[in-house]
This record gives C-alpha cells, structure tokens and sequence, in this order.
C-alpha cells in the first residue's frame, strides 16, 4: 500500500473566473458563466501545514465538497490515491515512463451542498523539477458516459494537442472531427481550451480563465451568495443552453452506444477531410 496522506488531508486551492462557450456556423450561440474551481494536490508529500476551511469536505456533506470516486474509473469507494494511480496507468499507455511523474494536480468543479456535475476536469502531470510533462483531459456528457484525452509530452513545448472526437458530449454535434486541447498553470493562473474543429472549420470554441483566491471559509460563502455556484448549477446551465439551441433550431443527433475504450492520446493528426 503506498504511504500516501489521507483524502482529509489533501492539498486545495481555490480559484475563481470565467467560462466562455462560443458555437458558430450555420447557428451562433454564445455564453459564459462565473463559477469556482479547485486544485488538489493527488500526491503531496507535504501536506502537515495545510488547513482546509470547515466549510469544506471531502466524501462529506458540506458548503463545498469533493470525491475521487466522481472521477476515473469512478468506482464506490476509490480516494485519491487510487486516482493517482489510475491518471499513472493512462500515462504508462502512451508509452512515458511514470517514473518520472513525481506530481499530479487535478483541476475540477467543487460539489456545492452535496451535488456538482463536472463537464470538464484536467490534471495536470509534472515530473521531479516541476516540469508539466502531461495533461490528460476528462470529459463527461449528461449521458453518463466518461473519456480521457492524454496530451503527451507537454514539456517539449507540444501544450496544444489534436485528439480525434470519441466522446458523444452535445445532442447538437456529432462525433466527427478533433479537438484542440490547451491547459497551462502559471503562478496563479490557470488557463483552459477547448476547441472543436469540423471539416477544417472551428465550430465551437470553450476557453476557462481562472485565478487563485484564498481558500477560507469566507471565500465559500461569498461565492454562494453571489450565486458563482450553487447547487446543480454547471448541469442546470447545460441544460438551459440546449433549450435555447432547440429554440433556435439546431439539429438534434441520436445518442449513441457508449463507447468501450475510455482514454486516447493526442497527436498531430491530419486534417480533416
């Protein structure tokens, strides 16, 4: 058993900032929402003088929460170090060594009262001189379906990948075409996008900016009170969008069969035709 800390005693932080969803074609549609993130440390050596504020749980009740068990393999029961391992063995696929991997931080949604859906999760890979060296990309729809994009090899200055579209994530797309995937941590920033690329034509473009703020107590009731988050926000906001999409008309594909491989890697794939 690897002597990792308890899921109680994991490293957070806490950030603020702005999604932006733009479709455009035939049918534009754009909004952008406030909303909260937190970074966990997977595997901190050093966790002794972190303090998470009361108003915060992991696998409990509270203001704002987080389970490992949410993501991954999302099996009952997993914690944090699971989810270490299973990020390792995505990354031993693509054929890196996981020796290297001396760190893992993943970027995801807090739960708000006990509920949260996350769309979009990263973590964020480095090796022992704090070299970002991997990103890998979790997805899920409102389908219950789940896909991991590993972007390999980021440390070569290859930050921006092309990953082929395996998951069904939008009732008005598709599975045809690539993304391009983009996650950078600076300091106190963090930087995601998602771009998705049809016939050689951005037909959606999805960006999160976010900075840190400190982690307390006050900070978590704020952001409720401010309605930043509340309960169901992220899923009542998916659903609010596709209404107004029907609204306006855009084409409804079939759900298809969940797909059986749940990771790909990405590359500089040809362009599509």
């Amino acid at each position: 058993m690897n002597n990792y800390k308890k899921s109680s005693e994991i490293n957070i932080k806490l950030f603020e900032g702005l999604i932006n969803h733009n479709r455009t074609g035939k049918i534009n549609h754009f909004f952008k929402n406030k909303i909260n993130a937190i970074l966990l440390d997977l595997k901190k050596d050093n966790n002794d003088n972190f303090k998470k504020p009361s108003f915060f749980s992991t696998d409990k009740f509270n203001f704002f929460g987080w389970s490992a068990s949410d993501h991954g393999p999302r099996k009952k029961g997993t914690n944090k170090d699971d989810l270490y391992e299973y990020i390792l063995s995505l990354i031993t696929n693509s054929s890196y060594d996981k020796n290297k991997i001396k760190d893992i931080k993943l970027l995801t949604f807090p739960k708000v009262f006990g509920y949260g859906f996350n769309p979009l999760s990263v973590y964020f890979c480095y090796n022992s001189t704090n070299l970002l060296v991997h990103t890998v990309f979790e997805v899920k729809n409102t389908f219950g379906d789940i896909h991991h994009y590993v972007l390999k090899n980021t440390d070569k200055k290859v930050i921006t990948q092309r990953v082929l579209k395996k998951l069904f994530v939008s009732p008005f797309y598709n599975k045809n075409g690539h993304y391009n995937l983009f996650a950078k941590h600076i300091d106190k920033k963090i930087i995601t996008s998602v771009e998705y690329v049809m016939n050689n034509n951005t037909v959606f473009f999805a960006s999160m900016n976010l900075k840190e703020i400190q982690f307390n107590n006050l900070n978590i009731l704020k952001s409720i009170c401010k309605l930043i988050v509340f309960p169901g926000k992220i899923w009542i906001n998916i659903h609010l969008q596709a209404f107004l999409l029907w609204l306006k008309k855009a084409r409804i594909y079939k759900v298809p069969k969940s797909e059986t491989i749940k990771h790909s890697f990405g590359n500089h794939l040809p362009k599509d035709k």
